[in-house]
């Protein structure tokens, strides 16, 4: 398989558990779609690294893949896409 980020030809792991140190799962926060409602979120339970680069990708399981297709349009993205050729704020999430 090949590693999305640097491209090379199998250097992905097998697919893993994630675990975080205080005992959560990874999640992907979107922006609150209203004042009171609460942010939408998905859970990363597995993940592969690669060993070229060293980066580690998140996966959703089935329950979060068919969570995240359902509210897929509704979701709020927590910062603006940035214009291109406009380097990346260092406060920016993105």
């Amino acid at each position: 398989m090949r590693c999305p980020v640097c491209g090379t030809e199998d250097s992905l792991s097998p697919l893993a558990d994630l675990a975080v140190d205080s005992g959560g799962w990874v999640r992907l926060l979107f922006k609150r779609p209203g004042f009171l409602e609460s942010r939408p979120a998905v859970f990363a339970r597995h993940g592969r690294a690669c060993r070229s680069c060293h980066v580690v990708l998140p996966f959703l399981d089935e329950q979060n893949q068919s969570k995240l297709a359902e509210e897929w349009d509704t979701l709020i993205p927590v910062a603006p896409d940035p214009k291109p050729g406009t380097p990346p704020s260092p406060e920016s999430p993105s």
